[in-house]
């Protein structure tokens, strides 16, 4: 039995058969990443200039930010995390921003961290955060198909129906964040000892791929609106 006071924030909680317990909260992760960021020591200097850990080359804070931001939801829990394979069993608790409705499950490492993927890509990513609206109602442990549909719906009502903005939004955005995906699993293979957070951002660009396909095959399926 759960008990609900004990995921009271926005956020994923993970726990494992062996009592350990992460929270992964917005607030957490950016109190984490500050210490991080304010102890040069967490981030050796040959993995800083390596030319995979620079932010992308689409990103519009290339030239100024200190870090990629985006790397900030993995990289002050990778000694945690990297305590685990990818194959190991944990069970994940997911509350949504502003929800009383906790989704609970019981699955792999590898699943359960899409979920801080999917927020590094919409909410610290500097190009993933323009796509971010598109992600409400979204719960990261929902399968592909079901994200489709949704990510569809909320593209759908932004662009108002109208089907050559939904087809160059769907196009743009699927261009863009499959290049972003890329780029941080590059990065994470620069600094996890394991293969979790690795596997899951891996997972995450494949799953990428296949909710575009989805999305362009519901695009498909729609009529042209006619003046």
């Amino acid at each position: 039995m759960i008990d609900t006071a004990l995921f009271s924030e926005p956020g994923l909680f993970l726990v494992w058969p062996d009592g350990h317990r992460l929270d992964l909260t917005r607030a957490r992760i950016e109190s984490h990443a500050r210490a991080m960021l304010d102890d040069p020591s967490r981030i050796p200097a040959n993995v800083k200039a390596a030319a995979d850990y620079q932010a992308c080359d689409i990103c519009p804070q290339r030239d100024t930010a200190e870090i990629c931001h985006s790397i900030m939801t993995a990289l002050p829990f990778m000694d945690e995390i990297d305590r685990y394979m990818s194959y190991d069993a944990v069970v994940a608790v997911f509350r949504g921003e502003e929800s009383d409705y906790l989704h609970v499950i019981e699955t792999t490492m590898q699943e359960a961290l899409k979920y801080v993927s999917i927020l590094a890509l919409t909410h610290y990513c500097e190009v993933g955060r323009k796509y971010g609206r598109y992600f409400v109602g979204v719960d990261p442990l929902m399968p592909p198909p079901t994200i489709a549909a949704a990510l569809y719906r909320n593209i759908y009502v932004d662009a108002l129906g109208n089907m050559p903005e939904i087809e160059s939004i769907i196009r743009t955005m699927q261009d863009e964040i499959l290049h972003t995906t890329r780029c941080q699993t590059k990065r994470l293979r620069l600094i996890s000892k394991r293969d979790a957070f690795l596997n899951a951002f891996v997972a995450t660009h494949t799953t990428a791929e296949l909710l575009f396909m989805e999305l362009r095959r519901r695009l498909a399926q729609r009529p042209t609106l006619t003046a």
